[in-house]
């Protein structure tokens, strides 16, 4: 082997073992003292053989919407995109603001609502959640 080949491979060889060995450091969460005043990711725990883990259900708090004509559209509709909490945690809009709102949805966000649910949806949300009608 020329001599140039031989360098070659010993640079070769040299940047592999250097490789596995901060791998190696990364994965223990040893580091060299040089290193001591960098920030690295602390190495995950290893789990136990045959461990479980779960983190169980995501828990979702699901507002109660006020009862009346127009709550099956809402559920039916506006819960496609988000839930009904983005109803209940809106700062308290008059009922021409419900109007701009649901034609928002429709127009901007390319909600797919029919226009009889659209007006009845408006009706129930000015009948609702208004100033004068919000009770929660």
């Amino acid at each position: 082997m020329p001599n140039h080949t031989l360098r070659i491979a010993a640079r070769t060889v040299l940047a592999l073992a250097v490789a596995t060995s901060l791998h190696a450091q990364a994965q223990s969460g040893n580091y060299s003292p040089s290193e001591a005043a960098t920030i690295r990711r602390v190495a995950p725990a290893k789990p136990a053989a045959g461990a479980s883990y779960d983190a169980g259900d995501f828990p979702t708090f699901r507002p109660p919407l006020a009862q009346g004509e127009g709550s099956r559209e809402v559920n039916t509709y506006c819960n496609i995109c988000h839930s009904p909490r983005y109803i209940t945690m809106q700062p308290v809009l008059p009922a021409s603001a419900w109007s701009d709102e649901v034609n928002k949805m429709i127009k901007t966000y390319g909600a797919i609502v029919p226009e009889d649910a659209a007006q009845k949806i408006i009706s129930y949300l000015q009948s609702h959640y208004t100033p004068e009608t919000r009770k929660h």
